[in-house]
């Protein structure tokens, strides 16, 4: 895969990204807290040698900065998240807030520029693929919230150009993001051990533990327990017990809601089985790079929890691999098409988002999502075959 050259300057975002932050930390913007404010209380409470999930410590912490709710947000990510949010719960709450926003939005724009050329799309268009990323509404949902997801996305990228280059050892590093939500991206992750065994690749998941024990050893520092801390926070109220998620995962956990939450994970069961075997069937010409768009897409809708509208900001991977596959064609009228199904998509979604409909209302997201990018895609390569 030849990667063209970056137009986007990542100097120029890094240093827009600190001039934005600092401004908006000086403006009398009373951001909301969204999802931001369980990692910058969970980062302040472990630094500080304190359990960052207990629901108590979180309330006391999350008030001042101005949750109004009677209950905390919880952090139900694994423990290395903290070497992520440690820095930003050193930090008050309305510059972490701000910091972190500015962080997104150079972090989409740059996963949008280096997934168009990382899969074959003009530079002169990249600009357009910044357009569509910033159109998507789970991404404004993502930065509303201040979630995590943005970061998984960037790990995604990351691997991405890695592997391509030959660079196992980074590549494991960046897909080591993707454990910000283990459950997210299951069948990526089978695919990816598919992968690396049979073609012997083992420096990808040495960068994957490096970083993980790292990140890990961080966040030991300064609290030992934290491992069990969340091991007691997942036995006593585990996330699928107490979330909807917009799932299948979570419509059989509606009918079998006394058989404990065992159902909710047969998707993902399902899913890894049918990954396995469309891995065998195609195991010559196996490339892990080109399959990643539609297994982020099945990962996304077997979860067993999660995939919740900000968690869709990754189906940013299969919508402008496709729209790069089909600009390289000249295939005028599947792009018009490609270009209406998605401008209906993203407008419903943001209309979605300002009306704030029930989560559990986003089910529909990644199968239309899925199924559009499968149709254009099947097209593009039929183009791209000789004839």
């Amino acid at each position: 895969m030849t990667v063209q050259r970056e137009p986007v300057s990542t100097p120029l975002l890094i240093g827009t990204c600190v001039v934005l932050s600092v401004v908006l930390a000086n403006l009398p913007i009373r951001w909301p807290h969204g999802d931001f404010i369980e990692y910058w209380a969970a980062g302040r409470l472990n630094a500080a040698g304190r359990n960052p999930y207990d629901a108590t410590a979180l309330l006391i912490e999350q008030q001042p900065a101005g949750l109004t709710e009677a209950k905390p947000v919880v952090m139900y990510n694994p423990p290395w998240t903290l070497a992520l949010a440690m820095p930003f719960g050193a930090m008050n709450f309305a510059l972490a807030r701000s910091l972190w926003l500015a962080l997104q939005m150079a972090t989409l724009l740059w996963c949008a520029s280096r997934l168009w050329l990382l899969y074959g799309g003009e530079a002169r268009y990249t600009i357009r693929a910044c357009c569509v990323a910033l159109a998507w509404g789970p991404a404004l949902s993502a930065m509303n919230m201040g979630q995590v997801s943005t970061v998984m996305l960037a790990g995604l990228v990351g691997f991405v150009q890695c592997l391509s280059r030959r660079r196992d050892v980074a590549a494991g590093a960046c897909m080591a993001a993707t454990l910000l939500k283990p459950q997210l991206l299951a069948l990526v992750w089978v695919a990816l051990l598919l992968s690396v065994v049979t073609e012997r690749r083992w420096k990808v998941l040495g960068g994957v533990a490096a970083t993980v024990i790292i990140a890990s050893l961080v966040a030991l520092a300064p609290n030992h327990r934290v491992f069990a801390q969340y091991e007691d926070l997942m036995t006593s109220a585990p996330p699928t017990a107490t979330f909807e998620s917009p799932t299948i995962s979570s419509i059989l956990q509606v009918f079998a809601r006394n058989a404990g939450n065992w159902p909710q994970y047969l998707p993902t069961i399902g899913g890894v089985f049918v990954t396995m075997a469309i891995w065998y069937g195609r195991r010559q010409a196996w490339n892990i790079v080109r399959e990643l768009p539609w297994l982020i897409a099945a990962s996304l809708f077997v979860t067993a929890y999660g995939g919740w509208s900000f968690d869709l900001v990754l189906l940013l991977v299969p919508i402008l691999a496709v729209g790069a596959a089909l600009v390289r064609n000249r295939d005028t009228r599947a792009l018009v098409a490609a270009a209406v199904v998605f401008a209906c998509v993203s407008a419903i979604t943001v209309d979605m988002l300002l009306t704030g409909v029930p989560q559990q209302l986003w089910i529909w997201v990644t199968p239309v999502v899925a199924m559009a990018c499968r149709r254009f895609w099947r097209r593009a390569r039929r183009a791209e075959q000789p004839r």
